[in-house]
């Protein structure tokens, strides 16, 4: 469903461009993750305007090259704007989308079945976001939530004596905790979710 009357914005935008209406946004954002004024030259957002700016996605980087093709709508008008766990999948993984690659497909077919369907349920059977390994993991092993994130962590960083390790944490259905993160994961990685940026984006639509 499209939904109408709703403009989005997509900009990439000097971060010590002062006089930008979302200037403010990018400095709130840049001082919470403990982003330096110099370590990026641009913020690249998506965001609406409901009396004052409503961010939706915000990435830091250091070429000001933009796409004029106004990418986040046209992903945005092929996924259902009512459906949360769609929209927090655009907010979260948008720029990591690959071109000419079917970036949406993981919403396209979700007929699966097996021992993790409940973990990956939320996204179509999909390994996306970090809890869900940690999830995983601890269910598995019976681990607090400290190792459990230590083994994330060593997963997403590719460390060869995590993914050992996870070839000897097997499930009840045989598959080791290595084979579901290689099958399912949607990228090589994962993310923590956008749930903030999620909400407002659903709001803003749906509202």
């Amino acid at each position: 469903m499209i939904m109408q009357n709703k403009i989005l914005f997509e900009e990439r935008i000097a971060v010590n461009n002062s006089n930008h209406i979302c200037s403010e946004i990018i400095k709130k954002y840049r001082i919470e993750q403990d982003i330096k004024i110099d370590d990026f030259a641009y913020a690249h957002l998506v965001y609406g305007i409901k009396d004052k700016p409503v961010l939706f996605h915000i990435n830091f980087c250091n070429n000001d090259e933009v796409s004029t093709k106004n990418e986040f709508n046209i992903h945005l008008q092929n996924l259902n704007q009512e459906s949360f766990f769609e929209l927090l999948y655009l907010v979260t993984y948008y720029g990591f989308f690959k071109e000419n690659e079917a970036n949406l497909s993981l919403f396209k077919d979700n007929n699966f079945t097996g021992a993790i369907a409940s973990y990956l349920e939320s996204t179509n059977g999909k390994l996306l976001y970090h809890y869900q390994v940690e999830q995983l993991h601890s269910s598995v092993t019976n681990s607090t939530t400290e190792v459990a994130i230590a083994f994330r962590k060593a997963i997403n960083l590719k460390r060869h004596s995590a993914f050992e390790k996870a070839k000897t944490i097997l499930l009840p259905s045989g598959e080791s905790l290595f084979e579901v993160i290689t099958k399912y994961r949607f990228r090589d990685f994962t993310l923590y979710p956008k749930i903030k940026e999620a909400i407002a984006l659903y709001n803003y639509l749906n509202q």
